[in-house]
């Protein structure tokens, strides 16, 4: 358990953040300039701060301790590229594991290990500027990883790649948040990212925490706080789970179950894993109260629903309606915003029976699939 309660200054950003945040894979996300990679350098020791900052009942941070950060035993990867390019890629993994090594700290994660994780082997003898923008990333990834961390720090590491890069370096992410059990920050933009493995999310804004709790919680209810200059993140919607039925190369098209109803999606290929996320805007869900025929949007799911809040601000005219996906034992969430108009006209109430049309569906990858 990772507790904060800290404040800093960096120039006209005044940080105040108090929370715990669990040894999972948190996301941490906000616009830009609100405070996400200062919080993660106060975390690392790296910003000066005040307060208490305490991880797994050790204390880093208090009145009179300040834990110095190369004792804290953090992975940090930064924004930019951070390998050394007099060194191969292999001497650059082998940095983090020495360090490690002359400070007294078990070697868990070996350098075999690691490299086959992040499939680096074809990599070792080449220098750093002789590799893609992904390889780069992944062998910055690899090197915090070696460093035995028992806190892993990735700031927007897959920042100024395209989304064929992003699909490549993403399942190595996977690896590293899951496999290897490291409690992870993870600074992001994009909520296909942070729906993709992100367990927990915090959410900043101006140097404060504005929201916090499981991705699933968090998602739908962004557009209850706009977040200033950052549209994309703010677009609220729901984190649901399905599973692979079949792929159809015909038509590339991935056959899925929710809650025991088909849903499709676009994939140019069977994906890897029999179990899913797919992340659904809200804006991109439709209601009816009937199943409709003769229509170009493939999936409707029947669903029930469970609230109608207006929604205010810089949506006025709007509403959220929440909306249940019935199933014994794994009942789904699922938000729908449409106009206040529509809602009146459908008479919808809490406790109606409706069928949402999913005008697409992403699966949580950077490449996006659309149904």
């Amino acid at each position: 358990m990772l507790c904060i309660d800290i404040q800093a200054r960096q120039g006209d950003l005044s940080l105040q953040v108090n929370t715990r945040v669990a040894n999972t894979v948190t996301a941490l996300a906000g616009p830009s300039g609100c405070g996400k990679t200062t919080l993660l350098r106060v975390i690392a020791g790296l910003t000066p701060s005040q307060g208490l900052l305490t991880f797994n009942d050790v204390t880093w941070q208090d009145d009179t301790i300040i834990v110095p950060s190369h004792r804290r035993r953090i992975g940090f990867v930064f924004q930019d590229d951070q390998l050394f390019p007099h060194l191969t890629v292999e001497q650059n993994l082998r940095y983090g594991m020495e360090r490690a090594q002359a400070a007294g700290v078990d070697i868990a994660l070996t350098l075999a290990e690691v490299t086959a994780h992040f499939d680096l082997h074809a990599l070792l003898k080449r220098r750093p500027a002789t590799l893609s923008g992904g390889e780069s990333r992944r062998v910055n990834i690899a090197r915090a990883v070696l460093s035995q961390p028992q806190l892993l720090l990735l700031d927007e590491p897959l920042t100024g790649l395209d989304n064929k890069r992003k699909a490549e370096i993403f399942p190595y992410l996977a690896k590293v948040t899951r496999e290897l059990q490291i409690p992870t920050l993870y600074v992001s933009h994009i909520n296909d990212e942070i729906a993709q493995f992100c367990e927990n999310m915090i959410v900043m804004q101006h140097g404060k925490l504005i929201d916090q709790g499981a991705t699933a919680e968090v998602l739908p209810r962004l557009w209850r706080e706009p977040l200033e200059s950052d549209r994309s993140l703010s677009e609220a919607g729901s984190l649901i789970n399905a599973s692979v039925s079949r792929f159809d190369p015909i038509y590339s098209m991935i056959h899925l179950q929710v809650a025991d109803q088909p849903l499709q999606v676009i994939g140019p290929k069977m994906p890897e894993t029999s179990q899913i996320r797919l992340f659904l805007a809200a804006k991109d869900v439709a209601i009816a109260l009937q199943r409709p025929t003769d229509l170009s949007i493939r999936n409707t799911l029947a669903a029930t629903v469970r609230a109608i809040t207006p929604m205010q601000g810089e949506t006025p005219g709007l509403v959220a309606v929440e909306l249940r996906i019935e199933h014994p034992t794994e009942p789904q969430a699922l938000s729908a915003h449409i106009t206040a108009a529509a809602c009146d006209a459908l008479l919808l109430e809490t406790g109606a029976h409706v069928f949402a049309l999913i005008k697409s569906a992403r699966i949580s990858t950077p490449s996006i699939f659309e149904g």
